[in-house]
Formats: C-alpha cells, sequence, structure tokens
C-alpha cells in the first residue's frame, strides 16, 4: 500500500475514535447560525416577516494534510400555520428541520429530526413588543458502518484487510434516542428597526451516545443566548447585527458580527447584495458575502482560523439558501437570515 494511502486509513481511523473519546459530544454550530433559526432556538419557528421559509446550509470541513471531509447538512421547512384575524402579529409557527453530519468517506453519519411548535403574543396594542414561546422534539440516530473502517489488527504485509478481526469486541451500533428543546424570545418590531433576545436549551439531560458500551461518552445539553438587530442607516443601507453564546460541556463559545446590505432598487422586495464579518470567540473570523433576490437569499462564508496554529489544517465553508414567501405585515423588509 502507498505511504499516502496508509496516512490517510490513521487519519481517518483518529477522527473516528476522537468522536468517542471520554467526553461529552459538541452539537453542530453553524457559521451562518442566523440562517438556521430553528437550530439556535425553536421559539424562532416561523419568525420573520415571511408567511413561509424552506432553508438549507452546507457546511463542508477538511482537516489535515489529507483534507479529509466532515460535512453537515441542515435542511428545514417552517411558517406560520395560524394568524390571529386582524393582528397578524399573534400566530402560531410550525416547523421540521433534518440535520445531518456526514464524514469518513459515508462511513459516519449522525442524523437528527426536529418538529417545532411556537406561537408570538403582542404584548401592547401597537405589536411593537411581542413574546414568542417554542418546543421542540427532536429524535437522533448515530449509524456508523464498520466494514468501512479499518483497524491497527487488520494491517498486514499487504496493507489493510479487512476480512482479519478488528480485536475491537465491544464494537457495537449507537442507540438512537428521543429529546426536548424548549426556548423563549423578546421580540421589537417597529417600523424602523427589528430586534430580538432569548434563550433556549436542548436535551435537559446528559443521554449515553457510544459504539463501545462506554457510560462516560455522552452528549451533553445544550444551551443558547441569542441575538439580532436589524435597522436602516439609510434608505439604501441597512445593517443587522446578529449574536449567539453557546454552553455545552465545557466547549462553551459565542459569535458575534454584522451584515450590511444595500439596496439596489425600492421594490417591496428588492434586490439585496450583503457582505459582513462574524467572529467566533479566541477561533475564526468569518468573512460573508451574500444576495437576496425576490424570495431566495443565499450566502457564502469561510473560516479563517486565528490563535490556534493546529486550525491551520482546517478548512471550513459554509453555503446557506432559503427561500421565502413573503407576507404582509407593513414592517421592515424581510430579517437578515430569517
Amino acid at each position: 500500500m502507498k505511504y499516502d494511502q496508509l496516512t490517510y486509513r490513521i487519519i481517518t481511523l483518529g477522527v473516528i475514535l476522537l468522536c468517542h473519546l471520554q467526553v461529552s459530544a459538541q452539537d453542530p454550530l453553524f457559521s451562518q447560525f442566523y440562517a438556521t433559526p430553528m437550530n439556535v432556538s425553536p421559539a424562532l419557528t416561523g419568525a420573520g416577516k415571511a408567511d413561509w421559509r424552506i432553508s438549507t446550509n452546507f457546511r463542508n470541513q477538511s482537516v489535515g494534510d489529507q483534507f479529509i471531509s466532515l460535512n453537515t447538512t441542515a435542511l428545514s421547512f417552517d411558517g406560520k400555520i395560524f394568524k390571529q384575524p386582524y393582528r397578524a402579529s399573534n400566530y402560531v409557527g410550525l416547523g421540521v428541520m433534518i440535520l445531518q453530519d456526514a464524514g469518513l468517506g459515508g462511513a459516519f453519519k449522525n442524523n437528527t429530526i426536529q418538529l417545532s411548535a411556537s406561537t408570538h403574543v403582542s404584548l401592547d396594542e401597537e405589536d411593537n413588543h411581542g413574546l414568542c414561546a417554542g418546543l421542540g422534539v427532536s429524535y437522533n440516530n448515530t449509524l456508523i458502518n464498520f466494514n468501512e473502517l479499518t483497524f491497527g489488527p487488520q494491517l498486514s504485509f499487504a496493507g489493510f484487510n479487512r476480512a482479519l478481526p478488528t480485536q475491537e469486541m465491544s464494537l457495537n451500533s449507537v442507540k438512537p434516542y428521543y429529546s426536548v428543546s424548549a426556548g423563549i424570545t423578546y421580540t421589537y418590531t417597529s417600523d424602523k428597526a427589528n430586534f430580538d433576545i432569548g434563550v433556549s436549551g436542548y436535551r435537559f439531560n446528559k443521554i449515553n451516545k457510544t459504539a463501545l458500551n462506554d457510560a462516560t461518552q455522552l452528549d451533553a445539553p445544550r444551551y443558547n443566548i441569542h441575538s439580532d438587530f436589524q435597522t436602516f442607516i439609510n434608505d439604501r443601507l441597512a445593517v443587522n447585527i446578529n449574536a449567539v453564546a453557546v454552553f455545552q460541556n465545557q466547549a462553551d463559545t459565542y459569535l458575534v458580527g454584522a451584515n450590511f446590505g444595500r439596496l439596489m432598487s425600492n421594490d417591496d422586495l428588492p434586490t439585496v447584495i450583503n457582505a459582513g464579518l462574524w467572529y467566533r470567540q479566541n477561533n475564526a473570523v468569518i468573512p460573508y458575502l451574500g444576495i437576496m433576490y425576490k424570495n431566495m437569499q443565499a450566502g457564502l462564508t469561510y473560516d479563517i482560523y486565528i490563535g490556534n496554529s493546529s486550525s491551520g489544517a482546517i478548512r471550513t465553508f459554509e453555503l446557506s439558501l432559503i427561500f421565502r414567501k413573503p407576507g404582509k405585515t407593513g414592517r421592515l423588509m424581510d430579517s437578515f437570515g430569517k
């Protein structure tokens, strides 16, 4: 076997073992977190000006000199299934999200399906202040195809021979599980600005998740604090500031940044050119370029790693696409990412 092939297989084995160290797993955190609102809080289900939206995020992370890829994909559909007559700001939202991590050439797949519901209630007669609460239930299933992996005992003079025993007597499938999420968000909406701030939680108890019969391998609870602010600087320039803080298994982090949108026309559905920059705590700066055209929004980010020299072997980019059916609220243009 050639040296580069041997190195590739050793790295793949190392990556799968890293997934099962004696620490709790960490949920995917998109650089474009604002484009996956149901992964931030179930209270954001159906939020925004649109009656409904279809959102997808694709994240590719390549690790090491061989650039072994881990792909994370999110696909969601959510919207307002009920609006109070003559007061559309009071609504009930419903949505579904499919989230998948896939790596090791397809040998590893972690799948999550989440169903969320929310309700938004105005707190004043002018519909400026509101409160939104949401609940979600998720099903998680991790699939590992051990036949596609190689282990040390399978290494012979002729290379890796998968017909040989792995000597790993405890290998088995990872048990699927159900979990619950919840969130609450305060909103402020006017003709000139949108603002929201909220908290959410996913999996409120540690769940055993192992392929090695190890009781210390857990999926830990995740808690988010998130905020969003949007306003117009002038007739053609809008600014949107987003932030999220994530607390999970001592791997706490935050992302904060801003996007500037240049309106190219004064239409009800104007074309908007977006450019922004985000910062992930002690890890990366993330430039963003995007466009909104009629009912579609597209965005692209590339993570530039800083601080830790070992991150130089990681390449990460994300692509997001959002399709909306605009609602008629008489408010600000569709909030960036919503």
